[in-house]
């Protein structure tokens, strides 16, 4: 079985989301991978799911949470309306709503298709190290005014070609697909 999930960045507005089909099969780790992806993060932070009363995290000496390499979606008895919550980089605190949306039998006649996609999404995620909500905010009002007196030091850190109101999901459906295809998922 397949879970379609919709996440949403917490505390941003305009919303940013995504919405993804992956495996169930599939573990938390994963799916941290699949998120990092599709919201352009770096993976250079620490990440948690937080699940009920659960939580999950990359297998560390200083870990403190279940290890999200060993616990499979399908562990979690997820179903339509299932809830839980996706912590990446600790200091930043960018958190992520996911929501599963449906649960769908594989789409592939000859066999289970294993590969993650991304099926939709809009606005481009923060740039890594934004300063989480409040930070991402203050990045967009100095984008938008050409006056402000940070705008020409964060249009160089963000580049030029950086737009926030834009995102290009099949562009990114082609990166996690590569990723797929690399291992790297």
């Amino acid at each position: 079985m397949q879970l379609l999930l919709r996440i949403t960045m917490v505390e941003i507005v305009p919303p940013i989301w995504r919405l993804i089909r992956v495996p169930e099969q599939f573990t938390l780790h994963q799916l941290h991978r699949v998120l990092q992806i599709v919201f352009s993060h770096l993976d250079y932070h620490l990440y948690e799911f937080q699940f009920e009363s659960r939580r999950f995290e990359a297998p560390a000496p200083e870990a403190e949470a279940e290890d999200a390499t060993a616990t499979r979606l399908g562990d979690l008895a997820l179903s339509p309306g299932s809830q839980f919550t996706y912590v990446y980089d600790f200091g930043d605190g960018w958190e992520h709503h996911i929501a599963v949306e449906a649960v769908l039998p594989m789409p592939s006649e000859n066999g289970p298709d294993w590969s993650p996609r991304l099926l939709d999404g809009e606005r481009a995620a923060p740039p890594e190290d934004a300063g989480g909500p409040s930070g991402f905010m203050e990045v967009m009002e100095a984008l938008k005014d050409r006056s402000h007196p940070r705008h020409k030091e964060i249009r160089a850190w963000v580049g030029t070609t950086y737009d926030p109101g834009k995102f290009d999901a099949w562009a990114v459906d082609h990166a996690l697909t590569l990723a797929v295809a690399w291992g790297a998922v």
